[in-house]
């Protein structure tokens, strides 16, 4: 895709939106969503998944990442992945911006690396929390 196209491509998607977006192209997820420490969708990029859904998926797994530390001692969580039969894998990596705890989810397919997009997409968003 040239870049004009691509421009156009993402005309229209708030900053964050931009990121999610390029980031699934670099990492050829199949959705992507960046919510609250609440659960609570921020930004979206989804082919056929619902991101009300994977958001409350992502508050759950943000429970039990605090419980594992609390009960088992362990320092602050990185990340939490749940694969499935298909290989399928819900990655959900915890960003801490100026104070603020956020969530990156994205559904990662099988056989897939999505630790230096995602690390690219975290340094994206903590940039467009700056400016």
């Amino acid at each position: 895709m040239s870049d004009n196209q691509h421009e156009v491509a993402l005309f229209g998607l708030t900053p964050l939106e931009e990121v999610l977006h390029k980031m699934n192209d670099q990492g050829h997820f199949e959705a992507s969503i960046l919510a609250s420490n609440d659960g609570l969708p921020i930004a979206a990029v989804s082919s056929s998944y619902d991101s009300d859904t994977t958001a409350a998926m992502v508050a759950l797994l943000q429970t039990v990442s605090k419980q594992a530390r609390v009960e088992l001692g362990m320092a602050e969580v990185d990340e939490v992945s749940i694969l499935d039969r298909d290989r399928i894998r819900l990655v959900c990596r915890y960003l801490v911006i100026d104070g603020e705890e956020l969530i990156l989810a994205v559904m990662v397919p099988p056989n897939r690396c999505y630790r230096r997009a995602t690390n690219w997409a975290a340094l994206q968003i903590k940039a467009a929390y700056e400016r």
